[in-house]
C-alpha cells in the first residue's frame, strides 16, 4: 500500500515542493517577502483581536481553554495578553507591523520599549534597528528589581559528575551577573595568555578553557583570595540600570559592589559618547599592610578566621566612607562575616577599631545588638 501524502488538512506539501522548484530563485524570494508581510499583517489584526476578548474578560488565563485552542504554553499566551494590551497605546508601530516592517522579534521589545510620545519616532526607527538591539533597550528601560536580582542569585549553581564509560568529569553551572562576569573574565584572560610553542598550532579554545579551569583548581590551595573587582559601568545621564559586562543588575548590587568594584562613568547623549571617567581607586597598599598587621582576624564578634580578609569600610564607599585606617577592618569571606555587613547585609560594625573591644555589631533596620 503506497503511503499517503496529502494530510488530512488537503495540503500536499511533496507537490508543492516540485511546484516551487519550477521557479527561479528571484521569484521565490520575492514569494517568501510577500508570505512574511502577509504574516505581519494577520499577526497584528489576531493580536487586536486577542485584546477585544481580553477587555470583555474572555481571556482567562488560568484555565486550559486558550492553550488548548491555540497550542501555546502558558507562557506564551500571557506574552500575547501583555503585547495586545500594550499595541493599543501604540498606535504608529501597529501601523508598521501591519505594513510588514516589523518582524515578530522587533515587535515585541518595541511594544515595551515605546510609549505613546515616542510612539512614531520608534515606528519610524525600529524597521532599522535588530532584536538584539532592542531587547537590550528594553532591559535596560525595564530593569532590575531586589526581587529579580535575588532570583539570579538563587538560581546559581555548578554541578559536577563523573562519567564511567569515558572517564570524564562532567560541569555545568549558571552564576548570576556579577559573578559571572568575574568568572568570565578571569577564564577569557587566562585562556588568551595559553600561547603555543614558537611554530607550533593554537590549541582549541574549548581546551584551554578546561585547561584554565584546572589550573585554577591547581592553585585555589596556595592562593590568598584577593577582592573581587567587578567593572560596572554608569550612564550618565541615566541611561537604565548599571552593567556589568553588558548585564543589568540591580541597585541593591550595585552598592554592595561599590567598596570592591571599578567603577567608570561614561556620558552618553543619543548614542553619543561625549566623555567616560574610571575609579580604580582602592585601598591604598600601605594602609592595607597596615590594617592587615593590626587587625590580623576577621573583626567581626569573636571570630578568629585568619583567611579570605577583605577591608570592609565601616562607612561603606556608597555612603561616603573614606579609606582612612579608623573605617576600616578586616571582615572574613570563608567565615561568612564580610557578606553580613553593609552594604552586603543588615549588620553593621561601629566603634573604634584600633582598640581590641571597640567595635560592636548592630543591625541596621533595628538598630539592635545582633546576637
Amino acid at each position: 500500500m503506497a503511503a499517503a501524502t496529502e494530510t488530512d488538512t488537503g495540503f500536499d506539501s511533496k507537490a508543492f515542493l516540485d511546484e516551487l522548484r519550477t521557479h527561479t530563485s528571484e521569484w521565490l524570494c520575492t514569494f517568501v517577502h510577500d508570505l512574511l508581510a502577509q504574516q505581519r499583517a494577520l499577526r497584528v489584526k489576531e493580536l487586536l483581536a486577542r485584546r477585544v476578548l481580553d477587555e470583555r474578560q474572555q481571556v482567562d488565563l488560568r484555565d486550559d481553554v486558550l492553550q488548548s485552542r491555540h497550542g501555546e504554553s502558558p507562557r506564551t499566551a500571557r506574552q500575547n495578553v501583555e503585547l495586545a494590551r500594550q499595541l493599543e497605546a501604540l498606535p504608529a508601530i501597529a501601523a508598521a507591523a501591519h505594513a510588514g516592517l516589523l518582524s515578530a522579534d522587533q515587535l515585541r521589545p518595541l511594544a515595551e520599549l515605546a510609549t505613546p510620545e515616542t510612539d512614531a519616532e520608534w515606528a519610524r526607527r525600529g524597521p532599522n534597528c535588530s532584536p538584539v538591539d532592542l531587547e537590550r533597550m528594553a532591559r535596560s528601560q525595564r530593569g532590575v528589581t531586589s526581587d529579580e536580582a535575588a532570583a539570579r542569585r538563587e538560581a546559581r549553581e555548578l554541578r559536577w559528575w563523573w562519567e564511567p564509560g569515558s572517564g570524564m568529569l562532567g560541569v555545568r553551572g549558571r552564576l548570576p551577573d556579577v559573578e559571572g562576569a568575574l568568572v568570565k573574565s578571569v577564564l577569557e584572560r587566562m585562556v588568551e595568555r595559553m600561547k603555543p610553542p614558537k611554530g607550533e598550532p593554537w590549541d582549541t579554545r574549548a581546551h584551554r578553557g578546561a585547561d584554565a579551569l584546572v589550573d585554577l583548581c591547581k592553585n585555589y590551595s596556595d592562593a590568598t583570595p584577593g577582592p573581587l573587582r567587578a567593572h560596572i559601568t554608569f550612564h550618565v545621564p541615566p541611561q537604565g540600570p548599571p552593567e556589568v559586562d553588558g548585564v543589568a543588575i540591580a541597585s541593591d548590587t550595585l552598592s554592595a559592589l561599590l567598596d570592591d568594584a571599578t567603577v567608570s562613568n561614561v556620558t552618553i547623549d543619543d548614542g553619543v559618547l561625549w566623555g567616560a571617567r574610571t575609579d580604580t581607586e582602592c585601598v591604598p597598599a600601605e594602609t592595607s599592610r597596615f590594617v592587615r598587621a593590626r587587625d590580623v582576624h576577621c573583626r567581626v564578634g569573636s571570630c578568629d578566621e585568619s583567611r579570605g580578609l577583605e577591608e570592609h569600610h565601616l562607612i561603606p564607599q556608597c555612603e561616603g566612607g573614606s579609606h582612612d585606617p579608623q573605617n576600616l577592618v578586616l571582615a572574613g569571606r570563608p567565615c561568612g562575616h564580610h557578606q553580613m555587613l553593609v552594604p552586603n547585609g543588615p549588620y553593621r560594625l561601629e566603634g573604634h577599631p584600633s582598640r581590641p573591644d571597640g567595635l560592636t555589631l548592630v543591625r541596621v533596620d533595628r538598630h539592635t545588638r545582633a546576637p
